[in-house]
């Protein structure tokens, strides 16, 4: 599953949700996970595998909720935050696939 966010430089960024370690990597190179490194601050770190900041679930209202903080994850116009999960539209994330082909050299 993969989800996709605007980048303020126009593409968007796709992440990958890793169903054996509960963490959201960065689909690009998939050493990178989120990290809620506090009550309010989501940044890239290494992958551990071990849950706690890096563990996240998603619930049936689209909420992903950290494992450590029992937040969910949020977004303004510009970034991605940790707050209280209060059912708005900013905490609602969508999941779907994406599929690569490889490119025709016709």
């Amino acid at each position: 599953a993969v989800v996709s966010t605007q980048s303020t430089g126009g593409g968007s960024q796709y992440w990958q949700f890793d169903r054996k370690t509960y963490e959201i990597k960065q689909s690009q190179n998939f050493i990178f996970c989120l990290d809620a490194v506090s009550s309010d601050q989501i940044q890239l770190g290494g992958c551990h595998g071990h849950g706690g900041n890096q563990g996240w679930k998603m619930t049936k209202t689209g909420e992903i909720k950290s494992s450590g903080t029992g937040e969910c994850l949020d977004h303004d116009s510009t970034f991605l935050k940790i707050a209280p999960c209060n059912g708005s539209p900013n905490q609602r994330w969508q999941w779907g696939f994406v599929f690569m082909q490889p490119k025709d050299d016709d």
